[in-house]
């Protein structure tokens, strides 16, 4: 890509989570990405600019359009704290029409409600697990679905909200996980079927033909048996757990030959559906009778030197650097066309 003028646009996590206790993971991975993707950048010729999102918007905007940015480089992940802001961050770019990199607010917003997701891959018969959702002060009929169950939060990311507690087996224990998660997290609960099987992460970058990356696999072979096999908090953050050492990712995941190729229809057929834009990552379980069942989507995934996206990459023989050189390359192209397309309309 041609060296340009790059803003790096970041906000940091509230020091609290919403339980109360200190968050001291979230903060220091999110600089710890801003340092990585800042360095790749440098490191690949452009001129790098740094600005932390703050909660007054009226001098943000002016820093933005005085940066003389050619690119924004979105690694905004929430706003004021809040997750389910993140999207009016992208509104807000949106709205200076300014180029940014990642998808736009409105995919953004959507793909956070994990409900609204499902719904849209049902409508279009991508396979996603049955599920209903369990809003506060709210008794939803759960009959049609098949314990065991996955109780999670219906619109947080990087598993907050998940424990070990989050697989239930009864109705006593549905209630109380979801009422924990009304409580703690002030949000709806998404209750679905639990698919018993391999955990499969598939990131995708590109637009008109997006790529897919080597398929990771999360390796739960070595888990205690008491514990749940699920990708919670613990797993992926807090480094002292069994959780986190027993919950190893293998990449690329060794897949026979069709269901490679089912898995990979389905991550990309959601990729479109959802129009997501530069990269994503769909998160797949993969039933006993190799049926991919699509949990979510992470438009702007975590592309930490040491998450899923660059492990993914380098095993297609993409370095860090070589990785965010493409995803600006990628954002700074698709914004040019579409700019040129908006000029060579003819004015009504």
């Amino acid at each position: 890509m041609t060296p340009r003028t790059i803003l790096i646009l970041y906000s940091l996590p509230h020091f609290l989570l919403p339980d109360g206790s200190v968050d001291v993971s979230s903060p220091k991975s999110v600089l710890g990405r801003l340092q990585a993707v800042k360095k790749a950048l440098a490191s690949r010729g452009h001129r790098v600019k740094v600005m932390e999102m703050k909660e007054n918007v009226s001098p943000m905007v002016g820093r933005i359009l005085r940066s003389k940015a050619e690119l924004i480089f979105n690694l905004c992940e929430e706003f004021r704290g809040q997750s389910r802001l993140e999207m009016n961050v992208a509104a807000l770019l949106e709205l200076l029409n300014v180029p940014f990199s990642g998808s736009s607010s409105l995919v953004l917003g959507l793909s956070q409600d994990k409900a609204k997701t499902k719904s849209i891959l049902a409508h279009y018969g991508v396979p996603t697990p049955a599920y209903v959702v369990w809003s506060p002060g709210e008794s939803p009929s759960v009959t049609h679905l098949k314990f065991p169950l996955i109780v999670k939060p219906l619109k947080e990311d990087a598993s907050l909200g998940i424990d070990n507690d989050a697989l239930v087996k009864n109705s006593a224990s549905l209630l109380r996980q979801a009422e924990k998660i009304h409580q703690s997290l002030h949000q709806p609960a998404l209750v679905e079927e639990y698919i018993e099987g391999r955990e499969l992460n598939v990131s995708i970058l590109g637009n008109e033909d997006p790529q897919i990356l080597p398929i990771s696999e999360i390796d739960f072979s070595t888990l205690p048996p008491h514990l749940p096999r699920i990708c919670g908090y613990d797993a992926k953050w807090v480094e002292t757990t069994p959780e986190f050492n027993h919950t190893v990712p293998l990449c690329p995941a060794l897949l026979l030959p069709r269901l490679e190729k089912w898995v990979r229809e389905v991550a990309l057929l959601s990729y479109r559906l959802m129009d997501c834009r530069d990269y994503a990552r769909v998160d797949i379980r993969l039933s006993p009778d190799g049926t991919p069942y699509v949990l979510e989507i992470n438009a702007n995934p975590d592309i930490s030197p040491d998450a899923g996206m660059p492990r993914s990459a380098a095993a297609a023989g993409l370095s860090y650097p070589q990785l965010i050189d493409r995803i600006a390359e990628l954002a700074f192209s698709r914004s040019q066309r579409f700019r040129g397309a908006a000029e060579s309309k003819p004015h009504e």
